[in-house]
């Protein structure tokens, strides 16, 4: 269920625009990381995150621990 919560929290931030916080498990670490979520790509379950500097970054969705919508 958790996934399912994860990726309705996703699509609400996309379609409103709002701002998404996202808690990763990276090598071991958790790793905060903020921004938009701009595309999904199903097929590779990875989500393009456009960051505060305008820049993007990719995220595994398996990688996910927390997803937090703001406004």
């Amino acid at each position: 269920m958790q996934v399912e919560e994860f990726e309705n929290n996703i699509h609400y931030a996309m379609e409103y625009h709002f701002p998404i916080s996202f808690i990763l498990h990276n090598e071991g670490n958790k790793q905060k990381f903020h921004g938009y979520c701009v595309y999904i790509q199903t097929v590779t379950k990875e989500l393009r995150i456009q960051k505060k500097d305008s820049s993007f970054e990719c995220i595994q969705f398996d990688e996910i621990i927390s997803v937090i919508v703001g406004d």
